[in-house]
């Protein structure tokens, strides 16, 4: 089962330190990670930032060990799918793909390896942001669902914090889908990368769910 936080109950701590890891996303120097540091330090918790542009989970795993267990960290929070969901698929035909089962195996290694190899004991899932928007989503529609459903599996399996940034994105579109632009997008840049309003919903969910906010 994913860790479900009870009454007050923080799943960060004062001195803890937290590693982003993930896609462009994450690696953006203006994105959610940047406002997880300004919202975090003030509560004494050191947040690093462990994207790398154009990153999956078969790529990721190559570089957990340097990046993850040797980064003197505390806690891990696990935030992919972009990429895993589209490769292989029209302009990216030529990678090899990620299917949604390959997707929650590969993110319960990272969590296995973690615990097997450093000291880490917090470890947090995100789901994909939802759908892509704008023509990108016109062009592959709702692909993303299944992965969504996988990266909530994982969490389920491997017994972590959850992050449902799939319920979280699909309530704003519903809510807020006329004030999308003329090119379909409402909270991302192309379809995939965030806007400032995408990342604060990104960091915001993360934090509401670890009881940090």
């Amino acid at each position: 089962m994913s860790i479900i936080l009870q009454g007050s109950d923080s799943w960060l701590e004062k001195g803890d330190t937290l590693i982003c890891f993930g896609d462009s996303i994450t690696a953006s120097t203006n994105g959610y990670v940047g406002m997880l540091q300004e919202h975090l330090a003030a509560k004494g918790i050191k947040v690093i930032n462990a994207g790398r542009g154009g990153d999956k989970t078969p790529w990721a795993l190559t570089r957990l060990h340097k990046d993850v267990i040797e980064s003197g960290g505390s806690a891990v929070s696990f935030f992919f799918g972009a990429n895993d969901s589209i490769i292989g698929r029209g302009e990216w035909v030529n990678e090899p793909t990620v299917s949604p089962n390959t997707f929650k195996e590969n993110l319960k290694w990272m969590v296995h390896l973690c615990r097997l190899f450093s000291s880490i004991r917090k470890f947090s899932i995100a789901t994909p942001a939802g759908e892509m928007e704008g023509k990108l989503y016109q062009n592959y529609g709702e692909i993303r669902r299944n992965y969504c459903l996988a990266a909530r599996e994982a969490a389920d399996e491997a017994g972590t914090c959850l992050v449902p940034l799939d319920s979280v994105f699909r309530r704003e579109w519903e809510q807020n889908a006329l004030q999308s632009d003329e090119h379909g997008l409402l909270h991302t840049k192309d379809g995939i990368h965030m806007r400032e309003s995408g990342n604060r919903l990104i960091a915001n969910a993360m934090l509401k769910t670890w009881n940090l906010l």
